[in-house]
């Protein structure tokens, strides 16, 4: 079997100590499982990949599932209750598969503040759209994180998605899926 050497330094050695600790005192083993995945992930975001986990509901808990792909569209609107926010994202996955990740929560009522201060309640209640407000502004706050329902199905090809998904969220993977996967810009 062919030797290896690899110098560590002083201010590294504890973290070398600690795998072996973990790996049960089989430090190499450690070490090829740490390069297979540091391979896995540069490779994946040399080609415009990135790690992506989502939350999936499983009979009552948030399970957490985790995948190599490229969010392709990430769409914002009511639910089709006209009740709630529902956040759809589509994924173009490693393995050339159509992941579409779906958030369904129920808009909140809220019944604080001065109006004038917050704006007309009419826009903020329920089936009105406060969810989509401010999850249309890009950021998950931590509050909303663990709310809703969410699901993740996998689809082969882009017709089995088709029949998933509006027609406009369609049309914008079909633009995101003409373009190049990464586009160098000279800026």
């Amino acid at each position: 079997m062919p030797n290896k050497t690899i110098y560590v330094s002083d201010d590294d050695l504890p973290l070398f100590e600690r795998a072996q600790e973990l790996s049960g005192s089989n430090l190499s083993s450690a070490i090829v499982r740490a390069l297979k995945r540091f391979i896995e992930l540069e490779e994946a975001r040399q080609r415009g990949l990135d790690e992506v986990t989502v939350i999936v509901n499983g009979e009552g808990a948030h399970l957490r599932k985790r995948f190599m792909g490229q969010r392709l569209v990430r769409r914002v609107r009511q639910s089709a209750t006209g009740k709630g926010t529902e956040i759809q994202s589509v994924y173009r996955t490693a393995g050339k598969r159509y992941a579409l990740h779906t958030r369904t929560m129920r808009d909140w009522e809220l019944s604080w503040g001065d109006p004038e201060q917050i704006g007309d309640p009419n826009n903020w209640g329920v089936g009105n759209g406060f969810l989509q407000k401010i999850m249309s502004w890009g950021y998950d706050w931590d509050i909303f994180k663990e709310s809703g329902d969410y699901s993740l199905q996998v689809f082969e090809t882009l017709d089995e998605l088709k029949a998933h998904v509006s027609s406009d969220l369609f049309e914008a993977v079909n633009q995101a899926m003409e373009g190049p996967e990464i586009e160098d810009l000279d800026i």
